[in-house]
């Protein structure tokens, strides 16, 4: 695989005033992608199951070692549309609604992304799966590494995409960043609807400025993971910087960084999305990956 990155993600000279006001708008114009994402026409098969006091949605596609995929906020399995057909000629493929989206029981107050990553390990319980390879974008990236800090014992690889293991949502309110449900446009709303099928409070729920949005693991908690890990990061992301990509590299054993060039926190999407499919199959199915670069050391 080819990496390379780019320096050129900060202005060390904004204003902190300017800073917040870009990252509230790029939010903005991030969860408006995230709600336009194409649903594909595909064949496979759907199921419910109770997990950890919810009804959790899931979608099957293709045969052999399992993959699952989760979404980022605001998202839904119909996210992984157009990835999905790539991914299901060699993998059995799992795309989650993940706690509080699309099909999946809505957010309750006690909302939390340990709490997330409690779901899907009952999942892959329920699923009888004794490894996963996972593929986790933003808040499904981090879900994901809960997950393994839960259990890495269960896991064979990760694909984390625009993640962090050290990230705090309320800091945007506090910047007074937020995004409330009352803002947001009626087209915006009404892309919502097309993918979280709770209706009008479902949609509330996700902006709620008191949720818990918080992941906080420690270096030790990664020096953990003896799995191998492919981290995919945009050198230009709005929402956490570059900073959390070169932590997460630094920290898991096992880990590469894919730096991509020119590109936000949506990194896998647009004219990267060939080049992701490509690269991430051909780490999952790679037998043996080569040791740290010499930013590990």
């Amino acid at each position: 695989m080819t990496y390379s990155h780019s320096s050129r993600c900060h202005n060390p000279t904004l204003t902190s005033y300017m800073r917040g006001r870009m990252k509230s708008i790029v939010l903005f114009l991030f969860m408006l992608i995230l709600s336009g994402q194409s649903f594909g026409q595909l064949t496979g098969s759907a199921d419910t199951v109770k997990v950890n006091g919810i009804d959790m949605y899931y979608e099957v596609y293709g045969e052999g070692e399992p993959l699952l995929l989760l979404h980022g906020w605001t998202q839904s399995s119909s996210f992984w549309s157009d990835y999905i057909p790539t991914f299901a000629q060699q993998f059995k493929v799992y795309a989650v609604d993940l706690r509080g989206h699309g099909r999946t029981t809505p957010l309750s107050d006690d909302f939390s992304i340990q709490k997330t990553a409690e779901d899907i390990l009952g999942l892959i319980n329920s699923l009888k799966i004794e490894k996963v390879n996972a593929i986790g974008l933003s808040f499904g990236g981090m879900t994901l590494l809960e997950l393994a800090r839960l259990n890495p014992d269960r896991i064979n690889a990760l694909i984390l995409i625009g993640a962090s293991h050290n990230y705090d949502g309320a800091d945007n309110h506090k910047a007074g960043n937020s995004i409330t449900y009352t803002s947001l446009p009626d087209t915006f709303i009404s892309e919502l609807k097309k993918t979280h099928y709770h209706g009008d409070a479902q949609i509330k729920a996700l902006f709620n400025p008191s949720l818990d949005y918080t992941i906080r693991l420690d270096h030790k908690d990664l020096h953990e993971f003896k799995f191998k890990t492919l981290i995919i990061h945009g050198d230009r992301d709005e929402i956490l910087g570059i900073d959390p990509a070169f932590e997460l590299h630094k920290n898991i054993p096992k880990s590469e960084l894919w730096m991509i060039p020119n590109t936000g926190h949506l990194a896998i999407t647009g004219s990267n999305k060939e080049r992701f499919l490509t690269t991430s199959l051909q780490f999952l199915t790679s037998e043996h990956k080569r040791e740290t670069d010499a930013g590990k050391k």
